[in-house]
């Protein structure tokens, strides 16, 4: 009788170039640098991320729980009701497939990670111009990814504006530095206007972002913040579950 095959080795965290920060008031680069590399700082992480918006609606909030644990394992539940409400959503990491399901609309999907065009993160582009590859994907143009992947956001919003430190703050229980971005760049029309900015925590010993707060003059139009986080702790058994019901409608 054969000995089973040993599992596959999975590729080693590649470790920070900037560990830390190298003082407490750090350069604006220097500490976008940081930014850029905040999710090789941790191994495994739970975030939980409140996010409320002042829309024409009325007020909305939306919770997003996140699990994670490198490489390619991660899981991000987002919430717009309360408890006996099912308007909830489960994005769900495992490897190199991503499966979904919505409560709301009962329907589930399971599909490959997308593949990036070839090219776009070859070392030879400006810094500008080259994709940056998490070592665990989260969901594209969420929350969970702006937080916890910040290189896009400093690449994209924060350097195309007026940014200065505002000093520190204890945010979930942790010690991060407050930005003001005045008058970024963004997609949105509505808000694309002078007095708009931004206020941003970010961790001083991870660099993830932990406070994302819009300002449209003195108007606070929406406030998304860590209320709890934990890093390097044991995840809890079935973190990267996904029960489907047996009559949820399977698009793809």
């Amino acid at each position: 009788m054969h000995d089973a095959a040993p599992p596959p080795q999975l590729p080693a965290l590649r470790p920070a170039e900037q560990p830390v920060l190298p003082t407490t008031q750090p350069e604006l680069s220097e500490l976008f640098a940081f930014m850029a590399e905040a999710e090789l700082r941790l191994e495994t992480m739970r975030m939980r991320i409140v996010d409320r918006r002042i829309t024409t609606h009325g007020d909305e909030t939306e919770t997003y729980d996140i699990w994670l644990q490198h490489p390619q394992r991660a899981k991000v539940v987002t919430n717009r009701g309360g408890p006996i409400d099912r308007d909830f959503d489960v994005w769900l990491l495992d490897g190199e497939e991503v499966r979904t399901y919505d409560a709301k609309g009962n329907t589930a999907t399971q599909r490959r990670l997308p593949v990036r065009p070839v090219g776009v993160t070859d070392p030879d582009l400006p810094a500008f111009a080259r994709v940056y590859v998490p070592v665990t994907p989260l969901p594209a143009e969420s929350l969970a990814d702006t937080f916890i992947h910040p290189h896009g956001f400093c690449q994209n919003v924060l350097r195309s504006g007026v940014v200065y430190r505002r000093g520190t703050a204890e945010l979930a229980r942790r010690e991060a530095i407050l930005l003001r971005c005045n008058h970024p760049r963004i997609a949105h029309v509505l808000t694309d206007r002078p007095d708009h900015w931004l206020e941003v925590g970010v961790d001083m010993q991870t660099g993830v972002i932990l406070l994302l707060a819009e300002h449209v003059g003195d108007q606070l139009t929406r406030h998304a913040a860590v209320t709890s986080v934990a890093f390097d702790e044991e995840l809890p058994k079935g973190a990267f579950e996904l029960h489907v019901p047996a009559d949820a409608r399977r698009l793809y």
